[in-house]
């Protein structure tokens, strides 16, 4: 890309002691857009964040005089802020900042862009209108009456606490969240806003393609103030905040498939302006937050982040980088921040992030030690038939870190100074704890249980239930939604099949642990229990305090139980297997080889009726497909059309908590191992390790590392790093031999 005439005819002076940097403005009057250089510091204006969008087909305006392409999602912002923000001074990167990365300026922008967010007075956050629903302005203003009542109701239980000097806790957090906690569940029980078409409506806003781009993180975080803007209405970002806090209370389970930026980037703000003085973060604990997040340029998802940083950080991580920024390749950029991350803090944390999903191929260019950040959540799996996992990653980048910081594999050993060889080898301290036997396969995404992009029955937005509850209020969406719709039943067939193919894969593969852990050989430690299924069960959670971080839908079960309950399910869903005929003789005559799909089915509707498949089931399926086809195609806009799904619904809605009943225990540790697998050691013990772990991987502990790392053998004492694992029975430093420890180079 060439540098524009309108960016060549108003060049930006140095910066300069007296007056500091100086930035372009956008203004329209009598008109017509002009652009002019003023310096950052003493300038009035307001910052647009927005989606660029769409490049391939781009619209002119006139700016100056000078012919402009835009991207099509601007060309209709600057058509709204031309009639709602006249005469008004205006910071857009695209227009402001010249594009060209050859040049040196769009470098020296960039790194002001938290300057610039901070200063203005006001960032206008544009969402596009092709992405919002029908009823934007009616879900704009629901947010707008429930922000006045939470905060009603905030104000007055903060003034009852006061008055009644009631402390919970002597931690201040802990005291303020119960506050928020019960304004909510007050407000919720007088606010009637929240109906299910304007909650259907403000899911699709939260889906909107703004919320995922990594820039958007500085945009808002450093901003004193922001607004919603659309084509027509307007929405305060603090409004909007309270609805997404009280969606994290009401359906925490749903707000993960949103945005994957939404739960961080809330927290980031409310810090943000909460906070005196300004809170700053680590550039790793900003870089695994926002891991989800897209950027057209990989570099982008670095550099998007270096405005949260102090300036001294800044510094350290930008100014011996090999080359301008936009000049070194994005192997070279993040290798670089890599080696100074692990520099600076001299800590492993950051190889935990090392091990990329089994849907993305590892970059080649990049050393094995180094975290991919390219991949993005446009690279996960679409949803289909409206069906979608969400994002599950999200859940594990949650508690990985914790997890890692549970444990002290390599006792109190701490890490030294790394060193980096060839600008790419870099050289850590280590010793070889063992070495993979054997290795099954792993857990998958489309393992994972499946559901309604809208959550039936829970849309109604109300203070956390227990169990009981939810699934009462779930089952009787699922009759509104079988009752009102033709499709509701189609949908509801659909999803089923979908989870039943996909949990029956999954106990297939569990299947197959049971075996490697019931093997001859399989080492149990010193625990009380000699079952070798709970060395297995507790190696999957990875560990006690795995079980105790368990993340499931619902928190009215005690942790103590966990392992024995999910051992007792699987017995029952391995006893149904076992004992039923006619899987034996599927299994006997090779089925399940040479059609592999129609086994898993069967297997997952087991698993979902608890292991006893009624007979019924089958019958049942058959008779409500020849209903859909009967009612869609020959009853077409009839009474009956609408009576025989019915019927059908009221039929599945009274067996549903016994059809479609589910092992929640065993369904859980299902999920845990996101893309890892159960192996075993040369000495028995079992481990939880990276999905691409291959037989006669070594198993590493390094100085300071808080958990064991598979490694790969290249020659001599040069490795390839795999990932970090659990490792039953060596986790607390029990393997740790400080004078087995070596110099050892990774790749």
């Amino acid at each position: 890309m060439t540098s524009s005439p309108l960016h060549l005819d108003l060049p930006l002076p140095p910066p300069s002691d007296a007056i500091g940097p100086y930035i372009r403005l956008l203004t329209f009057s009598d008109g017509r857009w002009s652009l002019e250089v003023a310096p950052l510091a003493s300038t009035q204006y307001k910052a647009l964040s927005y989606v660029w969008g769409d490049s391939s087909n781009p619209l002119t305006i006139q700016c100056n005089g000078v012919q402009l392409q835009v991207t099509r999602n601007l060309y209709w912002a600057l058509q709204h802020l031309s009639v709602e923000f006249v005469n008004e001074r205006l910071w857009i990167d695209a227009i402001c900042i010249d594009q060209n990365e050859a040049a040196p300026e769009k470098g020296q922008q960039l790194d002001l862009m938290g300057e610039i967010y901070t200063q203005a007075e006001e960032v206008l956050i544009w969402l596009t209108e092709s992405f919002l629903p029908d009823n934007a302005n009616l879900c704009f203003q629901a947010c707008k009456s429930y922000a006045v009542k939470w905060r009603q109701k905030e104000l007055t239980m903060r003034f009852l606490a006061a008055l009644t000097m009631t402390v919970v806790t002597t931690d201040e957090n802990t005291n303020l969240n119960r506050i928020h906690n019960a304004a909510t569940a007050a407000a919720l029980r007088e606010d009637t806003s929240f109906t299910d078409d304007i909650v259907v409506g403000l899911l699709q806003i939260l889906r909107h393609p703004y919320w995922s781009r990594v820039w958007v993180i500085q945009e808002m975080s450093l901003a004193s103030r922001s607004r919603i803007l659309t084509s027509k209405c307007t929405l305060d970002w603090d409004d909007f905040k309270i609805f997404i806090l009280t969606m994290e209370q009401c359906l925490p389970w749903f707000l993960r498939g949103m945005g994957p930026n939404f739960r961080a980037l809330d927290e980031t703000t409310r810090l943000q302006r909460d906070n005196e003085p300004r809170v700053f973060y680590s550039l790793s604990h900003l870089l695994v937050q926002f891991r989800w997040s897209c950027a057209k340029n990989n570099r982008d998802k670095v550099y998007g982040l270096i405005g949260l940083l102090r300036p001294d950080e800044r510094r350290f991580f930008m100014d011996d980088l090999p080359g301008p920024k936009y000049a070194v390749s994005t192997a070279q950029c993040y290798t670089h921040i890599a080696f100074k991350i692990l520099q600076q803090s001299q800590d492993l944390r950051l190889l935990v992030q090392c091990s990329s999903p089994s849907f993305i191929k590892r970059d080649d260019d990049l050393p094995s030690w180094v975290p991919n950040w390219q991949y993005d959540s446009e690279c996960l799996p679409r949803p289909r038939w409206d069906l979608t996992e969400g994002n599950p990653y999200n859940r594990t980048g949650d508690v990985r870190p914790a997890l890692y910081n549970a444990y002290n594999a390599s006792g109190d050993s701490e890490c030294p100074p790394p060193q980096l060889r060839d600008n790419s080898i870099l050289i850590l301290y280590g010793m070889i704890a063992g070495k993979i036997t054997a290795v099954c396969r792993p857990m998958e995404i489309h393992h994972l249980f499946v559901g309604h992009r809208t959550p039936w029955g829970v849309l109604k937005l109300a203070a956390r239930a227990s169990q009981a509850d939810t699934f009462q209020r779930l089952n009787n969406g699922i009759m509104r939604s079988v009752l009102s719709t033709r499709s509701g039943l189609l949908m509801l067939t659909i999803n089923y099949f979908e989870n039943c193919l996909r949990k029956g894969a999954a106990m297939g593969i569990l299947l197959e642990y049971a075996d490697l852990a019931l093997s001859d050989g399989t080492w149990l430690g010193d625990r009380s229990e000699t079952n070798p299924l709970y060395a297995m069960f507790e190696t999957l959670m990875k560990g006690p305090r795995g079980v105790e971080m368990v993340d499931s839908l619902f928190t009215d079960y005690p942790n103590e139980t966990f392992i024995v309950e999910a051992i007792a399910q699987f017995h029952t869903q391995a006893r149904s297997i076992r004992w039923n005929p006619f899987l034996r003789l599927l299994r006997l005559v090779g089925f399940f080889y040479y059609y592999p799909s129609a086994y898993h089915l069967l297997l997952g509707i087991n698993f979902f009726g608890m292991g006893k498949v009624p007979p019924y089931l089958l019958c049942w399926i058959g008779l409500q497909t020849v209903a859909i086809v009967f009612t869609n195609f020959v009853l077409e806009s009839t009474i009956a059309s609408y009576l025989v799904p019915a019927v059908g619904g009221y039929l599945l809605n009274s067996r549903l908590s016994y059809v479609l009943g589910m092992p929640y225990r065993l369904d859980t540790v299902l999920a845990t191992p996101l893309d890892q697998a159960l192996a075993r050691l040369d000495d028995g013990r079992l481990a939880l390790v990276p999905h691409d772990t291959k037989v006669d991987d070594d198993v590493a502990l390094l100085a300071g590392g808080r958990s064991p790392f598979v490694v790969r053998r290249e020659y001599c004492n040069r490795f390839r790093l795999v990932g970090d694992c659990y490792v039953d029975g060596i986790m607390q430093g029990e393997a740790w031999r400080e004078w087995k420890v070596s110099e050892m180079e990774f790749m």
